[in-house]
């Protein structure tokens, strides 16, 4: 955003972070929130408070670092503010989850939960931090809503390291999975309406974050790997304390039918088994594949699931690229709608995209727990305040457009007036 379109949104961005100002506890935290986000939104070469207190007339670093990394305010109480003015906004009970999770490249050791691990951002293995996030997908728009830093298992057993940054005694080592499960759980008992969460195959093939969406009675569109286990009929599951061949009874519960790998599965489908689907529109026209579906139950933890399809999604031309994912939506739900919700999921990656280009959610510079937290969550607050802007335009656009259909007059009277 340049000066000058700052100037003419400024009235408007601080209406809309009235809103926040409770959420930092006093009116000095509330004027630090106000003059971050106002630098986040007018970039520059690097929105780190630094930056972005040098910038500003009276700026004082180390009044805005120390509300950055030491302040005494709930980034939580923030986010969950924004979900409850995304649900006002954007709300539908249809609307879609998606999760996903995004690297932030960072030299040395000491900012809290580096380590050398993968990142689909850079597509490659690199000194990085992962934070798992959650997108918020509906009709009228998207935006990010919550996310979590994962800290990977040798930073959660280092205590010397965890003070140095700042990690709270309370915190444990949860996988990337546990982190999404608990942010779905947590906007569902925030009331946030959504029907749909979509995901790729690191929480797909986890069983505890498939059961506990199935717990809340929500539907999943979740990627599958190829080396996932499948029954093609439902297998009898032997229960614990049986005795088997040789007399000994079972202490767990187990199923004598070994399941299937997925690849082999869609390795055996016949031609007839495919269909073309149209997913979505995209900038480049119709983006169109080919499905195949199937019911199964997927081994979880070597019991069977409930009964779920398998979508099999091989895009076109001679070297197909094939993905898979698997849905405990109902048997009415059918195919073509499948289909469409994994192809919302695109929208995290568009967020990623604006959050870190257009609101420096990369952009930090502080090493610890809380001015991770602190800054991210004061990121989602000004990409949701240039989602709200996108979404009037596009209805003023709307409306303009429905209005010059009436008439030709009223649109000459428009184009003058603009003129």
């Amino acid at each position: 955003m340049d000066a000058r379109q700052f100037r003419r949104l400024k009235p408007e961005l601080d209406l809309f972070l009235d809103r926040f100002a409770p959420c930092f506890g006093h009116d000095g935290h509330a004027l630090h929130a106000r003059q971050f986000v106002h630098g986040l939104l007018l970039g520059g070469d690097r929105r780190s408070a630094e930056n972005i207190a040098e910038a500003m007339d009276g700026g004082v670093v180390r009044s805005l670092q120390k509300f950055l990394g030491q302040g005494r305010w709930s980034d939580d109480a923030a986010l969950e503010e924004l979900q409850r003015h995304t649900a006002e906004v954007l709300g539908d009970p249809e609307a879609i989850l998606n999760v996903d999770e995004t690297g932030f490249p960072k030299k040395g050791t000491k900012s809290v939960g580096v380590k050398r691990q993968y990142a689909g951002c850079l597509g490659r293995t690199d000194n990085c931090q992962i934070g798992v996030f959650v997108n918020y997908c509906a009709p009228a728009g998207h935006t990010l809503v919550d996310r979590r830093l994962f800290l990977p298992e040798e930073w959660a057993a280092d205590r010397p390291r965890r003070r140095a940054a700042g990690v709270p005694e309370a915190v444990v080592f949860r996988t990337k999975p546990e982190l999404a499960l608990e942010m779905v759980v947590q906007a569902h008992e925030r009331g946030l309406p959504f029907r749909w969460v979509t995901a790729d195959s690191v929480y797909g093939d986890s069983p505890t974050f498939v059961q506990g969406v199935r717990e809340l009675g929500k539907w999943y569109v979740a990627d599958t790997s190829a080396d996932a286990r499948v029954w093609l009929t439902e297998p009898e599951v032997i229960p614990a304390g049986t005795k088997g061949a040789r007399g000994r009874a079972t202490s767990q519960p187990h199923v004598a039918v070994k399941p299937q790998r997925v690849d082999a599965v869609v390795a055996q489908l016949p031609p007839t088994a495919w269909r073309r689907i149209t997913v979505a529109e995209g900038s480049q026209g119709p983006r169109v594949y080919e499905y195949a579906v199937l019911w199964v139950w997927f081994s979880e933890e070597g019991l069977p699931s409930g009964r779920e399809r398998l979508l099999v999604r091989r895009s076109l031309g001679q070297k197909a690229e094939v993905k898979c994912h698997r849905s405990n939506a109902p048997a009415a739900i059918g195919l073509e709608k499948l289909a469409q919700v994994r192809g919302q999921h695109w929208c995290v990656e568009q967020s990623f995209e604006a959050a870190k280009g257009e609101c420096g959610l990369d952009e930090y510079e502080t090493r610890g727990w809380v001015g991770w937290h602190h800054h991210t969550a004061l990121s989602l607050l000004a990409l949701w305040f240039l989602g709200l802007q996108r979404q009037r335009l596009g209805e003023k656009r709307a409306a303009d457009d429905g209005a010059r259909g009436k008439g030709v007059a009223g649109a000459s009277a428009r184009c003058a007036a603009v003129g």
